[in-house]
């Protein structure tokens, strides 16, 4: 028995590091395509990491974005920094880059209240954070219990008060992350009234522009575009449209 677990690990962290050594031979591919200008290549294998490895690194889609910019694709170089953001929201190069990006686009990324609350911390590090927190408050408070001693009361006290910042956070995240989906015009769009071609125009969208996303309807998807001097909705083809909470 003890022969076959130590074989099996042996197994497992081979197989992991082979994974890790391919990738790393595809991104090495992608940084030499880039140096020698070669921004469709590049392109084509970060795609290929992300689509059919599944990989999810910030910087695979930070390098992916520079890439698109080169090549001339604003949109896609929007929505694959905005996706490298959300994985890493402390970095500063993404944060540069996204900023740059979005005023090439023409546009100012308008921010509510939440969005600069929230903006610095993703989904996994809160949830890691209040996990922590509830379990030193349990036990601190169970050895408040038994011992009843003042320095114990000022502990449970402390990470009471903790607590109650991590959980509102941590529903705002929630909500942020799955009830509200954002997206990016990939290419300069007309907003029709309704989910079809037949339907009359109410207004143009630029590529690059963030919007959320309200409902689907096959190949047409329900948009709303609100900041501090619009806040209009209608209905885009779902090919000039891309995800960011895919």
């Amino acid at each position: 028995m003890r022969k076959f677990i130590l074989i099996f690990t042996v197994c497992l962290i081979c197989g992991v590091c082979f994974a890790k050594n391919i990738h790393q031979t595809q991104i090495d591919n992608a940084e030499n395509s880039f140096k020698k200008g070669d921004f469709l290549k590049t392109i084509e294998i970060y795609e290929s990491l992300i689509q059919i490895e599944k990989l999810k690194n910030p910087y695979v889609y930070y390098n992916l974005s520079n890439a698109y910019y080169r090549a001339g694709n604003i949109g896609k170089a929007i929505l694959n920094i905005e996706k490298a953001s959300k994985l890493d929201p402390w970095d500063k190069d993404i944060e540069e880059n996204m900023r740059f990006l979005h005023a090439e686009a023409g546009q100012t990324r308008d921010q509510n209240i939440q969005d600069i609350l929230l903006k610095h911390f993703s989904l996994n590090e809160i949830t890691i954070a209040l996990s922590i927190f509830i379990i030193l408050f349990l036990l601190s408070f169970s050895l408040f219990l038994l011992k009843r001693n003042s320095s114990l009361k000022r502990i449970v006290v402390l990470f009471t008060f903790f607590l109650i910042i991590c959980l509102p956070l941590f529903v705002l995240k929630g909500c942020d992350e799955f009830s509200v989906k954002k997206a990016v015009v990939l290419s300069s769009s007309v907003i029709r009234s309704g989910s079809g071609e037949n339907n009359p125009e109410i207004f143009r969208l630029s590529e690059g522009k963030v919007v959320n996303i309200v409902s689907e309807s096959e190949d047409w998807i329900n948009i709303n575009v609100h900041s501090k001097d619009e806040n209009v909705s209608g209905w885009i083809e779902a090919k000039n449209i891309g995800s960011i909470n895919e």
